[in-house]
């Protein structure tokens, strides 16, 4: 499994997926529903949505569901009322908007779900792309940290509710925990999104406190996951304390660059993988089927392997990802 996903991929995800080229059709409006935009991944991921966008000619806005508790819905509201013609919802679920689902649906606006975890079934939006990416990235975490601690980890899991991929990794990594390293210790730290920068540090003290033997802590986004590393460097366990994080965020692979904390990331191609929406966004405008599921490969960094991100520190999937993109539109 860690050899596996520690070789990224050379193709774009509908290629790997079977699908075949189209004429895009053209004058088609996009309303992305992000997640919170104040979390690099989800900026980065909306980013982009609109580069896919335009390169279609496609009108595009978006509407950050992470401001408030009310907000998923509310960017429901707002994105029906500018009757796009399709919605992509980007880690936004049915846990957080289920009657925003419902009225986009009796509108008649088809939607096209990102990393949300939703059943693929086409009962919640027209295709779920990466729908098990993020349970599955948890499972992957679980089966490094396993292997890597010979066995013998105790685990300290920082999660939260607000956002829906973050609810499916914790799940994830919980289950495969549980199967992978039977004897490994595991503990869980509910974290408040919109209050992290001052509410988690001073939390992470007290379980560091609580719970001497911690040697592992794992953050359900890279966000949490930097503060942990600051964290274990001022409690001076830097010797007893590694570090797992997922989205691979720049200032995350600085950190396992330097072999500081931090040991493991998990990504997934962030170029790649939001023009993966828009392509489906631009098969349901242009007539074409699109499948339930398409999946985004992911990618486990190492201290290894770390280095082949090169001076961006991203991993943006195939090289050439904008130039398949545009052959799969007719529009090279």
């Amino acid at each position: 499994m860690i050899s596996k996903y520690s070789t990224p991929g050379t193709e774009i995800a509908p290629k790997v997926a079977g699908l075949k080229p189209f004429k895009a059709k053209e004058g088609a409006s996009i309303y992305n529903i992000a997640c919170a935009l104040s979390i690099e991944a989800c900026q980065a991921t909306a980013n982009g949505m609109k580069e896919a966008s335009q390169a279609l000619g496609y009108k595009y806005e978006q509407c950050d569901s992470g401001s408030s508790p009310e907000a998923p819905g509310q960017c429901f509201t707002n994105a029906i009322n500018a009757k796009p013609d399709v919605i992509i919802a980007q880690a936004v679920g049915l846990n957080q908007a289920a009657d925003g689902y419902a009225a986009a649906r009796k509108a008649g606006i088809p939607i096209v779900a990102f990393g949300t975890g939703d059943k693929a079934d086409g009962t919640v939006a027209n295709i779920q792309i990466a729908d098990q990416l993020c349970h599955d990235q948890g499972k992957i975490l679980a089966d490094a940290i396993a292997e890597d601690s010979d066995g013998k980890a105790n685990v300290l899991f920082l999660g939260d509710t607000a956002i829906a991929c973050d609810v499916s990794r914790t799940k994830g990594f919980e289950d495969q925990l549980k199967q992978a390293c039977p004897d490994c210790d595991y503990n869980k730290l509910i974290f408040d999104l919109n209050t992290m920068q001052q509410s988690l540090p001073p939390q992470l003290q007290a379980e560091l406190n609580k719970n001497p033997n911690i040697n592992w802590i794992v953050g359900a986004n890279d966000a949490p996951a930097a503060v942990a590393v600051t964290q274990v460097m001022q409690a001076g366990k830097q010797d007893q304390i590694s570090v797992a994080g997922m989205d691979g965020q720049p200032s995350n692979v600085t950190f396992m660059l330097k072999k500081q904390v931090q040991k493991f990331d998990l990504t997934n191609p962030f170029a790649d993988a939001p023009w993966s929406a828009v392509d489906a966004a631009a098969r349901i405008y242009s007539g074409e089927e699109v499948p339930k599921s398409l999946q985004s490969p992911n990618y486990l960094l190492t201290w290894d392997n770390v280095k082949s991100l090169g001076p961006s520190k991203t991993y943006n999937g195939p090289d050439d990802y904008q130039e398949q993109y545009k052959a799969m539109w007719g529009k090279s």
